[in-house]
């Protein structure tokens, strides 16, 4: 009788133990429910979330930011987070205004100071300031929404972003999206930029001036 009275309590603790499990891969997949797209046929409302991001073309394996697309896809694969490689060679993430920024209050004031990025873009900028730091010749276009509130936004990326070691002349404008969504486009740099080495330049003649303008004396008239 003992031995049974000390596997109750046991077999109790087990099931409470259980049960907790339970309610908490309930919570998951409910949450997995809410975010997936809605069913074919279904009506779209413009505040549904966007489905999942997916695989999207690979840039060209030479590709100066090929690596950066397969590691930045890979890394947002089944998030709200966008990731494509568009035809000149950049990366393209968006991110849904929801996992952004809170959204504006309905009367602000000019001395009110825009909040900062909600936790998903935070880790979203920090992926994207460890590609900068492996790529230090790419640059990163940021867009916000147009609004009232667009300038604070794009200020408080750069600002996060600082935090990370990024400098602001890393970081430009580029045009509001169309949809209610965060853009971020890391640019390659042009593919005529290259390194010089001076090994490979033309010798140069030390002391050799350019002829007067128009074949003058170089006088003025």
């Amino acid at each position: 009788m003992d031995t049974l009275g000390l596997r109750m309590p046991c077999a109790l603790s087990m099931r409470r133990l259980s049960l907790s499990a339970a309610v908490v891969l309930l919570a998951s997949l409910q949450a997995c429910r809410t975010s997936a797209p809605s069913a074919p046929g279904a009506a779209a409302s413009s505040t549904s979330e966007p489905p999942a991001a997916t695989a999207k073309p690979t840039l060209p394996p030479d590709a100066p930011l090929a690596g950066e697309a397969r590691w930045l896809t890979e890394l947002f694969a089944g998030t709200p987070v966008q990731v494509a490689g568009e035809p000149d060679g950049s990366v393209v993430l968006r991110v849904p205004m929801k996992y952004a920024f809170d959204a504006a209050p309905a009367s602000t004031t000019p001395a009110a100071v825009a909040p900062g990025p909600k936790p998903p873009l935070q880790a979203v900028l920090d992926k994207l300031s460890q590609s900068l730091k492996r790529q230090p010749a790419a640059k990163l276009q940021a867009a916000a929404p147009a609004g009232p509130r667009s300038a604070e936004r794009l200020a408080a990326v750069r600002s996060h972003l600082a935090t990370k070691g990024v400098p602001n002349w890393r970081i430009a404008s580029a045009s509001p999206p169309a949809d209610d969504q965060m853009l971020f486009r890391l640019v390659a740099p042009p593919a005529g930029l290259r390194k010089l080495d001076d090994g490979t330049l033309a010798p140069t003649s030390a002391g050799r001036v350019l002829p007067p303008p128009n074949g003058g004396s170089g006088a003025a008239h």
